[in-house]
């Protein structure tokens, strides 16, 4: 860790307790379980994020897998390109 702040945080005893139980079975410091725990949580956090982003895009992906084949971006330009130069 390259800097560390001190931050003071309320815990129940009987939970400290069993922070310390956990810590000394593991072989790690309090502060270390503690900080590996709030780590864990937030990259959580992070990947239940990018979950929701891909259920978002679901149906464009759907779509997408549709179409996919049936079309061509190129002709489509085309197209409107010779229609615009045939324009007054």
């Amino acid at each position: 860790m390259k800097s560390a702040s001190k931050t003071i945080i309320s815990l129940p005893d009987e939970f400290l307790r069993k922070v310390d139980r956990t810590a000394k079975a593991q072989g790690r410091s309090r502060s270390e379980l503690i900080r590996e725990a709030l780590r864990g949580m937030l990259t959580a956090g992070r990947e239940s994020g990018r979950r929701s982003w891909k259920k978002a895009l679901a149906p464009l992906t759907e779509l997408e897998q549709q179409w996919v084949g049936r079309w061509d971006s190129t002709d489509i330009i085309r197209y409107y390109r010779e229609r615009a130069r045939t324009l007054p």
